[in-house]
């Protein structure tokens, strides 16, 4: 019976921890639609954001690798010029919204790293989609 009780309390003490980390993780530092289940997020701070997708239960994941400078979109596609660290070279990534879902994976809807010349000479006139600076 000391078994059961303590199984109880410990059940308890969990849940009120899970309850608590779910209230202080629900904000965001910044957070912006771009367009549908598309966002642009900074988890803890404005200088760190990235393009992200909502699931249908709410959480976000993100769709292209690191920091996002710059987007643009048209009813297919969306177009994420990234940046792993301040020093790096720029990537671009085109996210191609109709193949995309809450269970896709990446080699499904997504395109790049795209090296800013290839996307300059290959991409830029094709795609006819201007690109806004990430406020």
């Amino acid at each position: 019976m000391y078994s059961h009780f303590k199984q109880a309390q410990r059940f308890s003490r969990i849940s009120a921890l899970l309850i608590l980390t779910s209230f202080y993780s629900c904000g965001f530092a910044y957070k912006e639609q771009v367009t549908g289940k598309y966002y642009i997020i900074g988890v803890d701070t404005k200088d760190d954001l990235s393009l992200r997708y909502k699931l249908d239960n709410g959480d976000f994941v993100g769709k292209a690798p690191g920091q996002i400078l710059q987007y643009g979109y048209n009813d297919t596609l969306i177009v994420a010029k990234t940046q792993y660290n301040y020093s790096g070279q720029p990537s671009f990534y085109l996210i191609n919204m109709l193949k995309d879902s809450d269970y896709a994976h990446e080699e499904d809807f997504q395109i790049g790293p795209i090296s800013e010349e290839e996307f300059n000479s290959k991409w830029n006139q094709r795609l006819n989609i201007k690109l806004e600076d990430v406020q």
